[in-house]
This record gives C-alpha cells, structure tokens and sequence, in this order.
C-alpha cells in the first residue's frame, strides 16, 4: 500500500466518525477529576501478574520501612509517607521468590530500588551469641550474609501483619523490630518467636522487656504504593537514574503508528521544568482546587538552532475533514523573545500533569487545559475563541487514537481515556552492578588528571587538588597525600560499602565516599558530591559528583612507618653531628645556609656553616623531649583492619650556631645574635623550635628536601609544652637580594623553600686505618708510635723513678733516647664498625702480647655408648671421657685508666687503704698498663691468681667464676656495687670506656685532609657531661709537674684544650716496626715469600732453609727445617716475626 492510499483511507476513517458523532460543542465533555490514588493498597496476591511490581513494607502502624542513605552509609528505618525525610525510591523493593527445600515455606528477598541494595545483614561472629530474650538488638549493618526472609507461607494470597526474619542456622533467627523509626534486629531461637498477626501492634517494646508481647518482631504487609504527582527533578532524573539534563524519553504501549505524526513524549528527549502551577479544576466540586504536592510542568526540548521550545496542546487539528482531534505543537522563540516568554494565553496548554504509579511503573498524564473550536464555530480569530469558555475544557489526559485499528494510531487528547501504557521507565530491580567499594587501606586519592587530594605545605590542612611533579617529590613520604580509608560496613562480604576517607596528616579532613565504577574502566566515581570537612572549621572542600577517581594504595613501607613525613634525627646522631642545610635548587646544587660572612645573618649563597640541632624539651627542666603524636588516630581496630598501619609521630628541633639559637630581626631575617642576651632585644625575637617537613625528594639522587616550619606552642601545662605547626611563617630564601638571604616567610606563600638536612662530614676522633699515615690499610692491629706535637717526647712505659710505684706500669713520655722498653704500641679496635664505633672508634692498646690460640678438644676415644658428667646421653665430642676445647683468647699488658682503682680499692679492700694514692698523681688519675686477656667484647684484667698461669692453664669459665667470688665477698663486706672494682669490662657499646681509647680531633676541620700534621688529637679517657660523643668535658691525657696523667673529667673543656687553655697533651703517629696486612705476601730473603692466615703463616720457597717464628715479647713460638716450598706452620695469633736461615726477621700479623 503506497502512502496515497494510506492517506485516503485515513481520510475515510475521519469522516466515518464524523457521521458517527458529530463534534456538536454541547457533546465536548469536560475532563474527569484527576485521578490520583492517595491510599495505598495491600498487594493481595503475589503472581505472574504482580510480579516484577515495586512495592512497600509497612507496618500495622503503617510505617515504611525504608533503606536510608546518607553519604553512602545504608541504614534501615521506619516512617510515614508524609515524614520530612521520606524518599519514596528508598521505600520501593522488588521482589523475588523462591522455595526452601524439602518443602519449607517460601523464601522472600528484597532488593531496595532507590539504593539497589540487597535487604541482607552481616552478622560477625561476635553477635552470633547475643540473645534477644536478654534484650541485646542491634541496629543491623547492610551488605552481609543474612538474606532470605521468612514472610508469607502462602502467594496466592498474601498474609498480612508477619514478622521478617532469616534463619542463620537450623533453629535459630534473626527478626526486624520497628523501634520508634529505627530498625532493630536481635537473635532468638525459633522456638521463642511469638507471631500473632491478629495483634500485630503488640510486639516487643525495648523500653519494657518484662512485658510479655504477642509478636516478638514488627508484622509487616506488602503494598502497592499510592500515586504521586512527578516534579521535575523526579521527572528529568527518572528518581536519580540518569542526570537531570539527560533528557527524558517515555514508553507507549501502544504507540502512534502508520502516520507522519510523532509522539513528542519519546521522539525525541524532553526536559521538564517546573511552572510554579499546583492549581486545577476541581470537576466534582466546580471550583478551583490545589495539588498536595507536585505541579503543573512545561516539557521542553531544544530546536535546531539550539533554542528552547515548549510543548502544547494545539488550537489546530491534526486534520481538516471529518472526524477532528486536538495536535500536539512546540512554542519557539521569535526573532524578539524567548519561547517562554510567548505563551500567552495558550499557557494553560502548555502545562503537563504526571501521575506516577510508582508500583506499576505507570504514568497518567493531563493537560491543564484545552481549546476546542466546533463546526459550526464561525470565528474570524482564534483569540475570539480563547475568550469563549464554551471552548475550553480542563483536565484532559494525553491519549492514543486509533484511526484505523492495529494499522493507524495518533497521539491526541481525550477527556477520561488514556488507551495506552506510558512506562516512565522506573520498574523493576537489579543490582547495581557499578556499585563497589575498596578495602581498608591507606591510599593515594587520585582524579583523572593526576592530581592528587592532598593538603600541600602551603596550606597547611586544607584541601584541593595538587599537582604533583614526580622527579622531584615523592608522595610515599608525604603522609598529607594519604589517606585512610576504612569501610563504613567493616563485615562488607560484597564489596559495596562507603568508605570514610580521613586524611593521614591532618585527621579532621575527611569525607565519606559511595563509589561506583563503570565496566571496562580503571576509574570510581561518586554518584552525589562528596563534602570533604577540613582545616579544623566549618568550610569544606567538594569532590564533584561523577569525578574520574583512582584509589591508590600506598606502599606497605610507608604505611608502616611511624617517622614519615618529618626528618627523624636519634639522640644518638644529635650528639654526634653537627648538620648543614643544603638549599635545593635545580640550578645550583652546591648552595648552603651559612652565617654571612659580613653581619650576623644568615644566608644561602657563599660558604656552608655546620649547625647544632638538640631536640625540642617538654619543658625548660625537663629531659622528656617533644616528639609529637600527630594525624590519623591509630587505635588497635585500625591496625586489626589495616596491616601494618602505625601512628605517626615528629619531633620539634632547636637549630644553634655555636651554642646561640637562631634569631629574627626586625627585617624578618634569620640571625645568629653574638650572645644569647642580644636575642631577645629589639631588634630580634627569638625562633621557636622547627619541624622539618619534606617537600621534595629528587628522584635522581634520592635526596630528601625539608621545609622549615615554625611551630606554636601549646603552653596549657608549662611542664608538658606540645608544638604544632604554626600557620605564620617558614624559612625561606629570598630571591630579591643579591645575598640569598633566609628569610621568615608567610606559610602561605605557595613558593617553599627546602634543605637537605645531612650531618658535616667533618671528622670528629681519629680511625687508624690509613695505609699512607699508619702502615695498615683498614682496621686490622696495629704497631704504632704516639709523639707528642711540639716536643716530640713519645709515650712509653714510665722509667722515671720519680713517677714510678712498685710494681705499677704507668704510660710515661720522653724522648726516644730514654725507653728501655721500645716505643710502639698494639692498637686494636674495640668499638669500631657498631652503633657509633664509625664516628667515635674506641681502641685497645697494648704491649707484651702473648696471645693464646686456643687448644682444639679430642673426643672420646672409647666405642661404646658416650654420657657426660651429669648422665646425659652425649656424643663422643661431648662425652664425659673427651677433653673439653679451650678457648684462644688475647693475653697481653692492656693501657686503662686507672681511675676505677684509685677511687675504689680501699673501699673493697679496706685493709690495704694506701693503694687509692699509689694509683694517682695528686689529685690525678693516672694511666698505666694491667696484665689482661680479652675474648671478643671482653677484657678480664688478671687478677693475682691468674697472672702466673700458663695461657693453656687459663679459662674464661675460671675468670668468670673469679669475678663473681670477689662480688660476692665485696658485697658482704657491705660494699656497694658502684664501689666494686670489677675486673670484667665490656667493650660494647658508643659510651665511654676506663679500658678504652677515642683519638679526639684538635682541629676537625683540617683532619680531613690525609696529612699527619693535619690529624694531630688527644687521647680521649671518660666523658663528665653525659654525651657518649664528643663530650664538653672530658679526661685527657696531660703532663702535670713532669708527671703524665689525666685530666679532671669535671673541669677540662675541650674547648680549653683544643685552643690550648689547659695543658692537655696533643699527639700524632708515626708508623712502628714495619707490619704487614693479612693475606698480603710479604718477600723475607730474594725467592721466598711469607702469607699469614687464621692462626697460620705460610713460607713459599725456602725448602730446605732453617724457620725461627717468635711473638712480639721475643719468645720462640716455632723453629723447623722446612722440607717443602709451601710450608704452613701453625703459630699463635698477634703479631709475629718470621726470620729465613738467620736474616733479618720480618713481622707479620696472625689473625
């Protein structure tokens, strides 16, 4: 059929039904009453019919249960229709069905359609044992592993007022319970649950326990949900499913068909848009009344030229002959106005009522007003017929006609029929498959530009979007760009929750997010906009609604470090090291802060000047020193939810430049005053303790970078001051000088400047271990020589007379003519490559070395089944018939200060009380040499019972037992452990040692250099002022009246020394007896060499030649014939001179 014909028989139809009704203007009817059901009806069956319906849950008091949303938290409550919180999506769920097995009653679950969230409860292992009986309910958590819900027994028709609960084993349930709006739920065993729907406002009252109800949880009833009148946004959104400017299409059934005349409600998209308009026309009651709620709406759409144009019920017809019905037409704009503003007095026409029947997905739709124009109408103008209300009609609904039935249908206007369908497009549930959520964590929030959600140095706690510059910082370190991020649903088994994400620096910024994530994506975003609090105040920061994010998991390291973020300097390194501040700039890497050169302040252009950093105290008295605990609040549930996650914690520091602390002049520049006094005048104020806060690492060193924050005290208690970051000023190098001078600049100031914060390299104490100074490359023993810097005297044993006591070795220095005993030492590590042994190295020194291999054990010998002393079934190496290993150890005469035995030895041994004096120079301790053995990181000096002893004869079991056998007699002598004159030191450890030397650097600042001159130093002994490192006061070896002893530890200052104040002795080294390295050949006589190893020396070459090994006291250790070119010969360890067929011997060390 071609479109003419077509059109002819349309024609036809039209004048059939004019024969069959004229359009007579008495026969045009005015509109029914809108019809809009205000009362919701109980769903009476639950069929093929009914199924697929959204409906409610109500209780006997006709309260909704509803799902409650808020900042992506889900939540059960109770409410009526008419509550200022009621979201009708929310109280809308759908419906499925199924059966138990074996014939049990039917399962009911429900899915809520506003949230698309499951009606289902975690319930944790903890709740499994509450008791409802008792009176334990809970508010249930959505998204967990309790669903399919006891309800009706029956479908076909459904009971009314029954209790929702969910079995979690075979006898047991959980059950919901309207209490005054809030949902509760609580365990009870099946047995125990009360049901009678005939009373069913009689349950539990959780005010009331005692009271005996007849139902144990709330009845509840299906219902389908009364009509609402649709406003635009409920319109244009589709109830949240869609953006409002999407555009709105709707679904006829039928539709228009077999015509050129479209449907404008799905054409194309239409936008709603509200007129202000609740009133109507009132049939039954011939006035005018007002909608409840809802309103009159425009529907719009956009015309080619991008112009709005509203629809309309037309004045014309959407034909010319026979029967006649009412077009649909858009208003537009003219060239001089908008459309809206030319809808004159067809306004009425213009406005749409939606009647929406959320349970059915079905939509009513009226038109406020109509005109109609007769046949026998004889008007010149249309506006005489909008002046004639005989020719208007109200309340008219939007109507499908069919003109030739199931091959022509129009969309025109009808007084009381719809004949049609319209589906808004609401109906029917799924999950929401873009709903996810991340697990707890600590994360990089992160939008699809790479920036970062962070609060930047700059401000301080506030947040924004930041651009991060990879090369140049690293954001691992920067606990501002973290957060925390918890479920709000920690028993989440459906990966659905909200998560609250909390800033990990500054723990009052923080916003919860509902995520969702579109498949084929990397991206989550939020459906609404999510307020971030922050800065501690009212103001917030917004991450848009539909923002591409990514949640980006922090390294594990960096979660678990409790230091991140601040530089972190220990006790240990404070004591020790001065710091310098290197300036990072990417164009001068080599720019230090330093105290200028022409005044008092402080610069970053010339020269580099080495700090004192202490660290911040609690108090002007106190020793407890202000390490801050700050950010994200970690308590144990958040380290059970988050692996690893520790509290972060940084510390205030005080910056001194030679002792005096770090001013602000009245230009805001940095100052070091010449004394602490000229701080505090008027023309400085004193800087508070710093933080330093990273701000940079340069991905090409791996150089930290730290700003220099001010910080507020908090003085509420003087005892225990706290800091923080102030929101005043940071240090900052001006780049409008030609100094570079630091000056104190505004926090907020985007610009910030930033240090690498690195100890002076300068040297503090000596290491022998230069193969050009002392001979012995590395930190291998040594023979060394120790000469006085200006007279040139060389320490040895004390032979003068004058300074002699008994049988006392005293250390003595004279000239070289006047030794008997020679003038090299042994200088061993004791405290070298541990803790601070790099810094600080501690030594032994000795002489008359006569150290002890050790003696290997011979197992027992006999075949048969091998016991020790006590029985035990051993092997043969242990057996009770085996000779015990003895262990080597190194024997020798060891320097100690003898301090410990002058001040205590009359009070251990109180019969002999003039040895406290033998021991001292006046009123000076002395130094001097004691026969000792030292094993490891011990030395035993000998006591008398030990000293004639062969090495063989002598075990460290014995001098233990030795020590404490004097202990015990001391202390029953009732001398105190601080007055026992112990003979067992532990060499371990960075603290002073009477056993042990430190070579402090006169001049640190030179000894750099590997020249003698420049390492001159003085023999360190035991700090008085409590630093481990580098002590203000010290003992140290002086001359005293001809005498050598040390120094009062309570009054010598290094300063005095070093500048030559006090008469302490400065020393340098001279090389001893040439000595080779382990493993190192060395050539004896022409063709022989000689290697050293573990307790051996190895001759090659000298078959047949005569060997003679002594140790370093002379005594022959082994003497042979050697048959062999590559001869090994066990010799003790230390150092030991090999002589080949008589020449001159040549010394080598053993280990």
């Amino acid at each position: 059929m071609n479109k003419k014909f077509s059109t002819l028989l349309a024609g036809a139809a039209l004048v059939a039904a004019v024969s069959a009704n004229a359009q007579n203007l008495a026969d045009v009817k005015d509109g029914v009453a809108l019809d809009i059901n205000k009362s919701a009806q109980a769903l009476p069956t639950y069929d093929k019919d009914t199924k697929g319906g959204l409906y409610q849950l109500r209780d006997a008091n006709d309260q909704i249960l509803m799902m409650k949303e808020v900042n992506g938290e889900y939540s059960l409550v109770a409410m009526s229709a008419n509550d200022k919180d009621f979201v009708l999506k929310n109280t809308l769920w759908c419906v499925t069905t199924q059966p138990y097995s074996q014939g049990q009653a039917v399962k009911f679950d429900f899915m809520n359609k506003g949230t698309g969230m499951m009606l289902d409860i975690a319930m944790g292992d903890d709740l499994k044992s509450a008791d409802g009986k008792k009176g334990y309910w809970w508010k249930p958590i959505i998204g967990g592993e309790i669903s399919g819900w006891a309800f009706s027994s029956v479908l076909n028709k459904l009971e009314k007022n029954v209790p929702l609960y969910s079995h979690f084993s075979t006898d047991s349930v959980i059950g919901l319970l309207n209490d005054n709006g809030t949902i509760k739920v609580a365990k009870y065993a099946l047995n125990d649950v009360k049901v009678d729907p005939t009373a069913a406002t009689d349950v539990t009252d959780l005010s009331n326990l005692s009271a005996e109800a007849k139902n144990t949880f709330s009845g509840f009833t299906l219902y389908q949900a009364e009509d609402i009148v649709l406003d635009a946004d409920q319109l244009n959104k589709i109830f949240d499913l869609q953006d409002a400017d999407a555009g709105v299409k709707l679904n006829f059934s039928p539709d228009v068909k077999g015509t050129s005349l479209k449907n404008p409600f799905n054409e194309k998209e239409f936008i709603a848009e509200s007129t202000g308009d609740n009133k109507y026309y009132d049939v039954n009651a011939n006035s005018t009344a007002t909608l409840t709620n809802g309103e009159w709406l425009y529907v719009t759409r956009k015309n080619d030229d991008n112009k709005d144009t509203y629809l309309k019920v037309d004045t014309a017809y959407t034909n010319e002959t026979g029967a006649k019905f009412l077009a649909y037409g858009w208003t537009g704009p003219s060239k001089t106005q908008e459309a809206i503003d030319r809808l004159g007095d067809l306004q009425d026409q213009h406005k749409f009522l939606f009647v929406y029947s959320p349970s059915k997905d079905e939509l009513k739709i009226y038109v406020k007003k109509i005109t109609w124009r007769g046949d026998d109408d004889k008007v010149k103008y249309w506006k005489e017929i909008y002046q004639k209300t005989d020719n208007q009609r109200n309340n008219w609904r939007v109507s499908l006609q069919d003109l030739i039935k199931d091959e022509t249908r129009i969309l025109t206007v009808d007084y009381s029929k719809q004949n049609t369908t319209i589906k808004l497009g609401y109906g029917g549930c799924e999950a929401d498959q873009s709903k996810t959520s991340v697990k707890d964590g600590v994360y990089y929030i992160m939008n699809k530009k790479g920036e970062y959600l962070a609060s930047p140095i700059y401000e301080n706690g506030v947040i924004r979007w930041t651009t991060v510059n990879a090369d140049e910082q690293n954001v691992a370190h920067m606990p501002a760009y973290q957060w925390v991020v918890l479920k709000t649903n920690a028993k989440d088994q459906n990966n659905l929750s909200s998560v609250i994400a909390t800033n990990r620096e500054f723990d009052d910024a923080k916003g919860t997010f509902s995520l969702y994530k579109n498949a084929d994506t990397e991206y989550v975003y939020t459906k609404s906009n999510v307020e971030l609090t922050q800065d501690g105040v009212s103001s917030k920061f917004t991450v848009a609604a539909k923002s591409d994010l990514r949640f980006v998991e922090v390294p594990a390291e960096a979660v678990s470090d409790s230091l991140l973020g601040y530089k972190n300097l220990t006790n240990d390194e404070l004591k020790v090291n001065k710091y310098t501040f290197n300036y990072w700039h990417p164009y001068a890497t080599d720019k230090y802060i330093a105290k200028s050169s022409k005044d008092s302040t402080l610069t970053v252009n010339v020269g580099v000047s080495a700090f004192n950093v202490d660290t911040a105290k609690r108090s002007a008295n106190s020793s407890v020193y202000a390490v801050e605990k700050f950010g994200f609040k970690v308590e144990k549930e958040h380290q059970d939810r988050i692996k690893g996650l520790k509290q972060l914690y940084r510390t205030a520091y005080v910056v001194k430049l030679n002792g005096i602390g770090l001013a602000i002049n009245k230009e805001d520049k940095f100052n070091v005053p010449t004394h602490n006094d000229y701080r505090t005048t008027g023309e400085n104020k004193v800087v508070t303790p710093f933080f330093f806060k990273e701000n940079n690492e340069i991905k090409e060193t791996g150089k930290c970078y730290y700003a220099i924050l001010s910080t507020e005290k908090d003085t509420k208690d003087v005892n225990d001051v706290h800091y923080s970051i102030s929101d005043d000023n940071k240090a900052g190098v001006s780049d409008y000088d030609g100094s570079a001078t630091l000056k104190s600049q505004v926090l907020k100031e985007s610009r910030t400047s930033a240090f690498a914060i690195e100890p002076d390299e300068t040297p503090l104490y000596r290491r022998f271990n230069s193969l050009e100074l002392e001979g012995n490359e590395g930190d291998k023993a040594d023979t060394l020589r120790f000469i006085e810097k200006y007279r040139k005297e060389y320490l040895q044993v004390e032979n003068n007379k004058n300074f002699m006591n008994g049988d006392i070795d005293f250390l003595g220095i004279y000239t070289p003519d006047k030794t008997e005993d020679g003038l090299s030492f042994i200088v061993d590590t004791a405290w070298v490559n541990r803790g601070a042994g790099n810094i600080k190295p501690q030594y032994l020194i000795s002489i008359d070395r006569n150290d002890f291999e050790g003696t290997p054990g011979v197992a027992c010998t006999y075949t048969h089944n091998h016991y020790d002393n006590e029985g035990n079934k051993v092997d043969a190496a242990h057996c009770s018939h085996a000779t015990p290993a003895i262990p080597g150890f190194e024997r020798g005469k060891y320097l100690i200060n003898f301090h410990d035995f002058a001040l205590k030895h009359d009070k251990a041994n109180t019969s002999d009380a003039k040895k406290d004096a033998a021991y001292m120079w006046k009123k000076y301790d002395r130094a001097g040499f004691v026969e000792a053995v030292r094993v490891a990181d011990t030395l035993f000096i000998l006591r008398d019972e030990f000293k004639n002893l062969k090495n063989e004869e002598i075990t460290i079991e014995a001098l233990n037992k030795a020590e404490e056998a004097a202990w015990a007699a001391a202390k029953k002598a009732g001398v105190s452990k601080d007055n026992f004159v112990s003979y067992k030191y532990v060499l371990s450890g960075d603290n002073h040692k009477y056993v042990t030397w430190s070579m402090r650097f006169v001049n640190r600042n030179a000894a750099a250099n590997e020249v003698e001159a420049d390492r001159s130093f003085l023999f360190e002994s035991m700090q008085a002022d409590g630093l481990d490192i580098a002590p203000t006061k010290a003992a140290w070896l002086k001359m005293q009246n001809g005498c050598l002893v040390l120094s009062d530890k309570d009054d010598s200052k290094f300063d005095e020394t070093a500048t030559g104040g006090d008469d302490a002795l400065i020393f340098n080294v001279e090389q001893g007896d040439d000595i080779a390295t382990d493993n190192e050949t060395i050539d004896a006589v022409e063709g022989v060499s000689i290697t050293t190893d573990n307790g051996t020396v190895t001759i090659q070459g000298a078959a047949g030649k005569s060997v003679v090994i002594s140790n370093i006291l002379g005594k022959v250790v082994a003497e042979t014939v050697l048959t062999s070119d590559n001869a090994t010969i066990a010799v003790p360890a230390g150092i030991v001179a090999v002589a080949v067929d008589g020449e001159e011997a040549v010394k080598v060390v053993v280990k």
